[in-house]
This record gives C-alpha cells, structure tokens and sequence, in this order.
C-alpha cells in the first residue's frame, strides 16, 4: 500500500509539474534596444577593463618610483618619462572608453527610430570614405554603429588601415586596448570623429 501511494504522490507531482510548465509564461524574446544595450555594456566593461589594468600599471610604476626613489632628492628623467608614458596610457583608455558611452547614448535614438538607419548610413561613409556595402555587411556581421565609428576613428588618428584596426579589435576585444596599442593620445580619437554629425 505504501508503494502505492508513494507511485500516486510521484505521478501527481509529475502532472502538477507538467501543467505548471505548461502555463508558465513564455519569455519575450530581446527587443533590438535590449541586444544593442547588451552589445554596449559588453564593449564599455572590455573597455573599462583596459582602464582598470592601465592605472594599475600606473600605480605599480609609482609604488616603484617611491621604493628607488633616493633620499636626497635628484632627478629622475627616467622615471618621470615613465611616468608621463602610462598618463597618456590611461589618458588615452579614458577617452576611448568615454567616447564610446557617448557614441552609445546618440545610437539609442538610431535603435529607437530605425528610419535613421540610413542617414546614419550614407553620414559614417562619406566621413570615413568608406563604401556602402562594407558598412551594411558589417552591420549585418553584428557591428554598432558605435563600434563602427569607434573602429574608424582610430584607424584614422593612428593612419592604419581599418582592416588592421577591426582584425586587432577582434583580437583585443577592447577599443582602448586597441587604441593604446596603436599609441594614440588621449584627444585623437576625438579630433578624428569630430565633425562627423555636424
């Protein structure tokens, strides 16, 4: 008898279980602003990563200076070259990652008003001089228009082809990592996006 009731309990929970599941709600799928936020978030926190690390080198490098520093103070053009060499490191990986947040709030209105699409289209080629169908089938390969810009501009301020700038951010995952990698200074990616939406 008790393995009876212990197979009607088992059954019972099992149809409870299927009817359960059945009802659940089944979840929406993303909206197009939901997987652009997601794709953002993904490249500021690789970006924000390149911050991260690059004032930790920072910090190391002063922790050094301070532990070789002599007693008497006397120069240091070493360590000082040093020291202005990971400023604009970090300087650099700053603006990048900032750009980037700022690209992303002007593409929501893209996201939200898919008309804009093409204005958007024709604006990024003839700044960056690149053809139409390259932009539309990296487009359709996943790429933002904040990638998109991001990756040109670079290529532009570093004078390197934007084949070798995307092959590298394939690589890197990180823009600022890719931007520090190519030496730009902090305002270069700036001045070569700037005038790009007049």
């Amino acid at each position: 008898m008790q393995r009876l009731s212990l197979l009607a309990a088992l059954m019972l929970g099992g149809v409870i279980g299927f009817v359960a599941a059945r009802q659940a709600p089944t979840p929406e799928p993303p909206s197009p602003m939901d997987e652009f936020i997601a794709k953002i978030h993904a490249d500021l926190d690789a970006s924000g990563q390149q911050v991260v690390m690059e004032v930790w080198t920072g910090l190391q490098l002063l922790k050094e200076a301070v532990k070789r520093a002599p007693v008497q103070p006397a120069p240091m053009p070493d360590m000082e070259a040093r020291m202005r060499a990971v400023a604009e490191r970090i300087g650099t990986a700053t603006a990048v990652t900032l750009g980037q947040a700022f690209l992303a709030a002007f593409e929501k209105s893209v996201v939200a008003a898919p008309e804009l699409e093409n204005f958007v289209l024709d604006r990024v080629a003839q700044f960056f001089k690149v053809d139409t169908p390259t932009l539309i089938a990296q487009r359709k390969k996943g790429w933002t228009w904040t990638g998109l810009i991001v990756g040109y501009g670079i290529a532009k301020a570093a004078n390197k082809p934007a084949e070798a700038v995307f092959a590298l951010h394939e690589k890197t995952k990180s823009w600022a990592k890719v931007a520090v990698e190519l030496g730009l200074k902090p305002e270069a990616l700036g001045a070569a996006v700037q005038g790009l939406f007049p």
